[in-house]
């Protein structure tokens, strides 16, 4: 059983690590108020090389990686 999205740390994650995006997909939509269930959170974050710089040291620090078919163990880079 996978576990239950963490939606509420990530963003506070995000926002104590001053990153700078939006929210977008369906988590926007249940923010505001759609009555629909995601279970994947879409962000698309500023472009700028200090905002990337911060992103990543919240990435690192969340152990984040990337999913892939292959098996392989991705973390995410500028």
């Amino acid at each position: 059983m996978a576990a239950p999205p963490r939606f509420a740390e990530l963003l506070s994650a995000l926002v104590d690590g001053g990153c700078r995006f939006v929210v977008v997909g369906g988590v926007a939509a249940v923010l505001e108020g759609a009555p629909i269930s995601t279970f994947d959170l879409g962000l698309v974050h500023a472009r700028d090389v200090e905002n990337v710089a911060r992103l990543l040291q919240v990435l690192e620090s969340l152990e984040a990686t990337y999913r892939d078919p292959g098996g392989r163990v991705i973390h995410p880079e500028a």
